[in-house]
């Protein structure tokens, strides 16, 4: 559950795999708890996904220099650090998240939290009229 610009409501992000037959179920299932306002399925749209993690991991003296070289290449930020271990959060695609998950596993994880994908659609654009090609002058 997240909080939405009204504190009246919150929301949550459901990503799934299936056929359309399977999409159409959760989406009726879910339109009839009493509580939902909503239900947008973005299979169709163009959309945008992220998702956040925190990666604990631990960093011996001769690893903490391969560690911040990594988060450098995914521009991730160490938001903490002790004497054995740096956290790192990275918020990005699924396939950059996983990229650097599989960076770090030769340093050791200690601990991974992830948030899940979060979405939003992409605002329509629209189309501009067709380009005039300036007039030929007669000489």
């Amino acid at each position: 559950m997240a909080p939405t610009l009204d504190p009246t409501t919150s929301m949550i992000t459901i990503v799934t795999i299936g056929d359309d037959r399977i999409i159409e179920q959760i989406m009726k299932q879910l339109n009839k708890v009493v509580e939902v306002l909503s239900v947008i399925d973005h299979t169709e749209t163009d959309f945008l996904d992220r998702e956040t993690v925190l990666i604990k991991v631990h960093t011996k003296p001769e690893h903490r220099d391969e560690a911040i070289r990594i988060a450098s290449i995914f521009r991730a930020k160490i938001v903490d650090s002790s004497a054995l271990t740096y956290t790192i959060e990275i918020t990005g695609d699924v396939d950059k998240v996983e990229a650097m998950i599989n960076m770090l596993k030769p340093l050791g994880i200690k601990d991974l939290i992830r948030t899940g994908r979060i979405a939003i659609a992409r605002e329509t654009t629209r189309t501009a009229s067709p380009r005039r090609e300036p007039a030929l002058l007669k000489p």
